[in-house]
């Protein structure tokens, strides 16, 4: 909840509480992932009138993250080694250092977005390939070359499947006693709080809760 602490302030004894809600199901959480409440200055009221938000700012592309999914991928060594022998660097060493991860991180975020859509395109060519050959098994047998294409098409969707899974635990940051738990409606839930908990929805300024993009850039980089 952004804005103010508590939504009720007592009139005898200036207890505080938080009495003020909205009730949601479980399809609305997963409709809208990044919901929030804000609750506004009770000012002559006991109540702090409170207000459900759907939509979020828009603050910019989000912090980069290194997933450890991408060291088991193909090229992503020799892109390393490529970036860092193109590399040139004559200043102090802590500049030299933060100008060369700088370049690595530039290099990984466009191999990164190269990559993610071959991905996609490789996946659904993968899942058409085995639905062409399976159905072709409902009316006649196959032969060892179609049964070799659909083994190797399912070992690599599994693949696929296992380096998402890496980022997914990487994402939630919790432990999962067995394999799977991946479609379950816990982990699912987790991930959903976790991100919504992390975004930015506003910033309290001068007593006052604002949601406006360049107010909160504004003050939040006067202090760096």
């Amino acid at each position: 909840m952004g804005g103010e602490k508590y939504t009720d302030m007592s009139c005898f004894d200036a207890k505080l509480s938080k009495l003020g809600k909205f009730m949601v199901c479980s399809n609305f959480l997963s409709s809208f992932l990044h919901s929030f409440v804000t609750a506004h200055p009770r000012e002559l009221s006991n109540h702090s009138p409170i207000i459900l938000m759907t939509m979020i700012s828009n603050f910019g592309p989000p912090p980069f993250k290194f997933f450890k999914s991408w060291i088991h991928k193909e090229g992503f060594d020799q892109l390393i080694q490529d970036a860092q022998s193109r590399f040139a660097g004559f200043e102090a060493p802590e500049s030299y250092l933060v100008a060369k991860l700088k370049l690595l991180k530039k290099e990984i975020k466009k191999w990164r977005s190269d990559e993610t859509q071959k991905e996609k395109l490789d996946m659904k060519k993968l899942k058409e390939s085995i639905a062409i050959v399976e159905k072709a098994a409902e009316n006649r047998s196959l032969s060892d070359t179609e049964i070799e294409t659909r083994i190797k098409g399912l070992q690599k969707i599994m693949e696929l499947e296992r380096l998402t899974i890496m980022d997914l635990k990487q994402k939630c940051r919790i432990k999962w006693l067995v394999d799977g738990d991946k479609n379950s409606k816990f982990f699912h839930g987790f991930l959903n709080n976790k991100n919504r908990r992390n975004i930015l929805k506003g910033l309290m300024i001068k007593r006052r809760w604002s949601s406006e993009v360049e107010e909160i850039k504004a003050r939040v980089f006067r202090f760096f």
